[in-house]
């Protein structure tokens, strides 16, 4: 008797965590709530030789770091350019005498900068590749206006204009706590 309660009690929590799809909260390596900008030094499948930095400010007035020339997103068939932003003043660099202390506490530094935006930058895009490759990964747009789509869950927030400008695509992904950000985008 107790062997098969606790077979009905396994299958009824495996049926009740079938039930419930995990919701997506980023892209690729990029994941809001978990990358900040001391990933980009320890990943470096997602930064190129290229790859950098710099201070920026949003829209609202709060202080950010610009990372752009990030190494590239397969879009359809066409590559993407990818820029990341950080909430709050990169540190400056460090000397290229700088102590193991100093390397340390510049890299706790950056892990306390949280990437609160991505870009996705599609030059000669196809807007049905475009649409076609976020509905694989987002499923159906929440919300459609004018050349613009709308996805969001409890985590994040994209936005596809399709196309930006003639020839170009526009996505953007944020983390759904950046509620003013995403009234801005969706009023645009």
């Amino acid at each position: 008797m107790k062997r098969f309660a606790l077979v009905v009690s396994l299958a009824a929590c495996l049926a009740a965590c079938e039930g419930k799809k995990a919701q997506i909260n980023g892209l690729g390596s990029y994941r809001f709530g978990h990358t900040t900008l001391a990933s980009l030094d320890q990943n470096p499948s997602i930064t190129s030789p290229m790859t950098k930095c710099q201070p920026t400010e949003l829209s609202d007035g709060r202080k950010a770091t610009w990372c752009f020339a990030l190494n590239p997103i397969k879009v359809g068939k066409a590559n993407a350019e990818v820029d990341a932003y950080f909430l709050g003043d990169q540190p400056p660099l460090l000397p290229a005498d700088a102590t193991e202390d100093q390397k340390k506490a510049r890299r706790d530094e950056l892990k306390k900068l949280p990437l609160i935006e991505l870009q996705l930058k599609v030059r000669g895009c196809n807007e049905q590749d475009a649409e076609q490759w976020m509905r694989q990964r987002y499923g159906g747009a929440n919300e459609a206006k004018g050349t613009k789509l709308f996805w969001w869950n409890d985590f994040q927030f994209a936005m596809a204009e399709l196309p930006s400008e003639p020839g170009r695509c526009l996505i953007h992904f944020l983390p759904a706590t950046e509620i003013d950000e995403i009234k801005r985008l969706k009023a645009k």
